[in-house]
């Protein structure tokens, strides 16, 4: 039995090994050179086609490999990743370099070639090539297979002799390397307050004052250009209605999703406060958070507000929420947490629980027991799903049909010959939608684009395809004040309230301590954060670029100037910085290889874009767009 299994086993990896090198081949089938039929192209760069089945083979293995990573997630996600664009793009990508690489004249010699295939993993036995006989009967002996693979080796082999001339030549001085290690290590302890202009104590401007402000701002509340057209829309509800189903293909559909979208882990619902420690923390440092965090825990268990603590005190993003974190199941939460975590009561504060980002304290809120949803549960949302699915492949094909047909201005003619309705859209505007089509400023924005009686390519929207053709331009025209009326009274009172606190910062400045002072002059309260590092925001506001430089550039005790933010107007005072400079000879080879791999990264992308915008490329954007919304 033993001498069975090895047998097969041995068989079983022989055909592995064929069904591998044969991949290989098909998957770096460039399309170029023979003519091919219209349609039977993916793209064209510089004259030469890449072809149908490249295409749909490098779209093939980034869908297999967003699978992997999404799982039961991926079906809602597909739509957003676009594996066919960025299927199209990563091969006209390299048939840019492999033509400018031979250009200027990029070579490989065939013993670089051969090393190539014999260091291949695919293509060794105990870590060693398995020779030249079994390699050639992987391609059944026929010398044109091998002569074409080994030309994609060569290719693949150029292509990255190129990318690394083009990368090698980046470097970065110890000036550039000190100045980024100062920016991603810096950090500094914030005073802070929000001002809401509604609690300003502020008069409320009068009908004239707001009049007058739109007059003097009407640019700011004007339409931008608009478009008419007409267009045709293929009814996603319509489609799906008319898609039949049948139960067996229901139930294939649950089986196959049974045991990961339909079957639900032991999940807990928890809040959590968390007292950050930085990587390189010294174990003074960590003594004091843990202090700090210990007198909190007392506060806790002795019965005050969970959410209140963690809105004062946590240093997580989740602080806003009163640290809530939702439901989660195992593995989503690091080791310590998720340990904890899962073994506290519903309504029992941990003790303080370590982990890589800090102290937390976890307070556990519900629990859900781990199940499967039975198929009664889910039939009638898989059948809909699953109408749903036929009826985009079915839109999607009939709408290219019909785009193709309608090229050069022709959209009525070819939707009467398919008996389709032509509707009107009416003066659409850059942000509007189209009457009766949901969610379709898309559509509009397609508009925007187009010339004169210029018919669009499908544009997908909740209610189906649209094709759209533009048939005349309408110029900008002001919105009426009482359309804006009260956009234009809220950008006054923001304007006035700005113009307030900056007056009360610039009367408090170089006093000794002139935050509070404009924050008693308002009452608002003082919030103080420690620890922020660029990048971060503050607890309870947006990020802010405008706040960021402040925060690194102002004199400590120096409140900055007030910037509106959609959480109210922000002043900042900064109390200390930490100069992280001490620490950089010993981080300094790690900093270097960050930003010179970044650079590079940067640089390579940048021959890219020029490579293209310089390059006669051409896609066929419908079968794109086929693979993108199937």
């Amino acid at each position: 039995m033993l001498q069975q299994m090895r047998d097969w086993f041995s068989y079983l990896k022989w055909v592995l090994l064929v069904i591998v090198a044969m991949f290989i081949w098909w998957s770096f089938d460039p399309g170029g050179g023979a003519p091919r039929p219209d349609g039977a192209w993916a793209a064209r760069v510089n004259g030469e086609a890449i072809s149908t089945t490249a295409f749909q083979s490098q779209a093939r293995r980034l869908d297999s490999t967003y699978q992997s990573l999404l799982g039961p997630q991926y079906t809602q996600q597909r739509g957003f990743l676009r594996v066919g664009r960025q299927a199209i793009d990563s091969l006209i990508e390299m048939e840019l370099l492999y033509q400018e690489a031979t250009r200027q004249g990029v070579a490989v010699s065939a013993e670089e070639v051969a090393e190539a295939i014999t260091r291949d993993p695919n293509l060794q036995e105990n870590g060693r090539f398995f020779g030249l006989d079994r390699y050639r009967d992987l391609f059944g002996g026929n010398r044109g297979l091998i002569e074409s693979y080994e030309a994609q080796v060569r290719r693949g082999l150029i292509i990255d002799k190129f990318r690394s001339l083009i990368q090698d030549g980046v470097s970065v001085t110890d000036a550039e390397v000190l100045e980024e290690f100062v920016r991603r290590n810096e950090k500094a302890e914030v005073d802070y307050v929000v001002l809401d202009p509604a609690r300003m104590g502020l008069p409320a401007p009068d009908e004239a004052a707001v009049a007058a402000h739109y007059e003097a701002n009407r640019d700011r509340y004007s339409r931008g250009e608009g478009r008419t057209g007409r267009y045709v829309l293929f009814n996603a509800a319509d489609f799906a209605a008319a898609v039949q189903v049948a139960d067996a293909d229901v139930e294939a559909a649950y089986n196959a999703a049974r045991s990961t979208r339909f079957s639900q882990p032991e999940q807990r619902r928890a809040a959590h406060i968390l007292f950050k420690i930085a990587a390189d923390a010294t174990p003074e440092a960590t003594a004091m958070t843990e202090r700090e965090a210990r007198a909190v825990l007392t506060r806790a268990r002795g019965g005050e507000d969970f959410a209140a603590l963690a809105r004062k005190h946590s240093q997580d993003t989740s602080a806003a929420n009163g640290g809530d974190l939702g439901f989660f199941g195992r593995g989503q939460m690091v080791p310590e947490f998720e340990t904890a975590a899962f073994d506290l009561a519903v309504g029992q504060v941990s003790d303080l629980v370590r982990s890589p980002f800090g102290f937390h304290l976890i307070k556990v809120s519900d629990t859900r027991a781990a199940r499967e949803i039975p198929l009664d549960e889910v039939r009638q949302s898989l059948r809909d799903e699953i109408q749903r699915t036929r009826a985009r492949e079915e839109i999607a094909r009939r709408s290219a049909d019909l785009a193709g047909a309608a090229a050069g201005g022709r959209l009525e003619e070819a939707a009467r010959a398919r008996s389709l309705e032509v509707r009107d859209t009416g003066t659409v505007r850059p942000g509007e939608a189209l009457a009766g089509v949901a969610a379709s400023q898309a559509v509009t924005a397609r508009m925007m684009d187009l010339a004169l009686g210029e018919v669009g390519d499908p544009v997908a929207t909740p209610s189906g395809m649209v094709i759209v053709q533009v048939t005349g331009t309408v110029p900008p025209e002001p919105r009426p004040l009482d359309e804006v009326r009260a956009q234009v009274r809220k950008d006054l009172e923001d304007g006035r309230a700005r113009a307030a606190a900056a007056e009360a910062v610039r009367a408090a400045r170089g006093s000794r301590d002139a935050l509070r002072t404009v924050a008693r002059r308002f009452r608002a309260e003082v919030k103080t954060q420690s620890e922020v590092s660029r990048g971060a925001s503050l607890p309870g506001l947006p990020p802010n670029p405008l706040l960021e430089t402040q925060i690194f550039s102002l004199a400590p005790g120096t409140p900055g100037d007030p910037i509106t933010t959609p959480s109210g107007i922000v002043v900042v005072s900064v109390k200390n910085r930490q100069d992280p400079r001490p620490e950089f000879e010993t981080r300094k080879e790690e900093v270097r290889e960050g930003l010179v791999r970044q650079r590079r990264d940067r640089f390579y992308r940048s021959v890219v874009r020029r490579l293209r915008d310089s390059g006669e490329v051409e896609v066929n954007e419908a079968l794109v767009r086929s693979v993108d919304q199937a």
